[in-house]
C-alpha cells in the first residue's frame, strides 16, 4: 500500500560505531548494545504515536501530523521532540556507560540528529520520498554529533531551546539547505584552511611493580583466544587515543578501564610502533613504561590470563608469543630505565 502523508521525521545514528566496534573487537556484546539503544528510543519516543524502523546504527522515527499547522503549533511539536531527543541522549550515555562497565571497553558515543516536517510517501511498512531523502543527509552532517533541524520546516525555536546557529548547508544531490544546528556541528563548519586530519593514533603501556629490595615484576596479559585481532597472544594495555587527549591520559585511561590500575606513565621512555594488518590502514602507535600505583591486583574480561612476572621470567617467553615486537621493545625500555 502507498499514501502520501504529512509526517514529522527524524534520523538518529551512533556517530564513530563502526570504527569503535572493529577497534574494541564489541562484535559479540554488539546486538545487546543496539537492542538497548532501541528500548531507549521506544521509551521516549512512545507508539502508537510514533513508529520507529531500525537502520543498523541508526534508526528511523516518524509521526504523523496535521497537514496544516500553525507556527505556533509547529514550534510546540518541535519543543516536544527536542525534549524526548535530550533525553534519549541522556539514557544513551548512561547505556554506554553500563556497557562499558559490564564489557570492559569504553563506549565514548555520541548520536547525531536530523529532524524535518512535511509530505511524505508510506511504502508498506516504510517511508519514502524528498522529505526522508533530505532528513537522512541532515543526520549524516550532524557531526562530530548533535542536531540539524530544516529551518524551512521549522521557524521559530522553542524558547528554552539553546545554543543553535542558523547556517546554510550543501546537502549531497539537493539544493542548499537552510538549518538549525547545535554549536557542536557549528564549530565543524571551517574553511579548507583551517581543516585538520585525524588519523587513528594507538597508545599502549606495560606496566611493572617494585618490590622488596627494588624487585620489578612485569605485567602480561594474554589477550582471549576470541579476539579477532591477535587471539591468545601476549600484550600490554592500551588502544584508541582520543580526541584532544595527551598520551599519557590515554594511557591511564585504558589501564584504569581495562584493567582497573592506576598507573604513573615514565614518558620519557617509550618507543613507537605501528599496527600493520593485510587491507587495512596502518595505524601508529607510542608504547611506554608504567608503574604501577597502589596495590589493586589487575582485572580483565578480553584476557584469558593476567599475570606477574619477573624480568628474568620475561626474558625466557618466546618472542612469538607476543603481539608485534612487544618482547625486545619491553626489554630495549627495561634496560634504559635501570640506566
Amino acid at each position: 500500500m502507498v499514501e502520501g502523508v504529512n509526517a514529522l521525521v527524524i534520523f538518529t545514528d551512533m556517530r564513530g560505531f563502526s570504527r569503535w566496534s572493529e577497534a574494541n573487537e564489541v562484535f559479540v556484546n554488539l546486538r545487546g548494545f543496539i537492542d538497548g539503544f532501541m528500548t531507549i528510543l521506544r521509551t521516549r519516543f512512545k507508539a502508537p504515536t510514533f513508529e520507529i524502523r531500525s537502520r543498523g546504527d541508526g534508526a528511523l522515527i516518524y509521526r504523523r501530523i496535521e497537514a496544516e499547522m500553525s507556527r505556533a503549533e509547529v514550534t510546540r511539536l518541535l519543543a516536544r521532540t527536542l525534549t524526548a531527543v535530550r533525553q534519549v541522549e541522556a539514557d544513551f550515555r548512561r547505556h554506554c556507560r553500563e556497557f562499558g562497565r559490564r564489557v570492559g571497553h569504553g563506549a565514548d558515543l555520541s548520536l547525531g540528529w536530523g529532524i524535518v516536517r512535511g509530505r511524505v510517501i508510506a511504502v508498506d511498512d516504510d517511508l519514502a520520498g524528498h522529505n526522508v531523502n533530505k532528513c537522512a543527509r541532515l543526520c549524516n552532517q550532524a557531526r562530530p554529533y548533535g542536531i540539524i533541524l530544516d529551518r524551512d520546516d521549522f521557524p521559530d525555536l522553542p524558547r528554552d531551546a539553546r545554543g543553535f546557529v542558523q547556517q546554510d548547508r550543501i546537502l549531497d544531490g539537493m539544493d542548499v539547505a537552510r538549518v538549525w544546528v547545535t554549536s557542536e556541528i557549528a564549530s565543524q563548519f571551517v574553511p579548507r584552511e583551517r581543516l585538520r586530519e585525524t588519523p587513528e593514533v594507538h597508545v599502549a603501556g606495560t606496566c611493572l611493580a617494585q618490590g622488596p629490595g627494588g624487585t620489578i615484576t612485569l605485567l602480561v596479559a594474554r589477550r582471549s583466544p576470541h579476539r579477532r585481532l591477535f587471539p591468545g597472544l601476549l600484550e600490554g594495555c592500551g588502544g584508541q587515543l582520543r580526541r584532544s587527549e595527551t598520551f599519557a591520559d590515554g594511557v591511564r585511561r585504558h589501564f584504569r578501564t581495562e584493567l582497573g590500575l592506576d598507573v604513573e606513565v615514565l614518558e620519557d621512555l617509550h618507543v613507537f610502533y605501528a599496527i600493520r594488518e593485510p587491507g587495512e590502514p596502518v595505524i601508529p602507535g607510542i608504547r611506554f613504561l608504567c608503574r604501577r600505583i597502589g596495590t589493586n591486583e589487575p582485572v580483565s574480561s578480553n584476557h584469558s590470563e593476567l599475570r606477574w612476572v619477573t624480568v628474568q621470567e620475561f626474558a625466557n617467553l618466546p618472542g612469538e608469543d607476543f603481539v608485534g615486537n612487544l618482547k625486545q621493545e619491553v626489554i630495549d625500555l627495561l634496560q634504559r630505565y635501570h640506566a
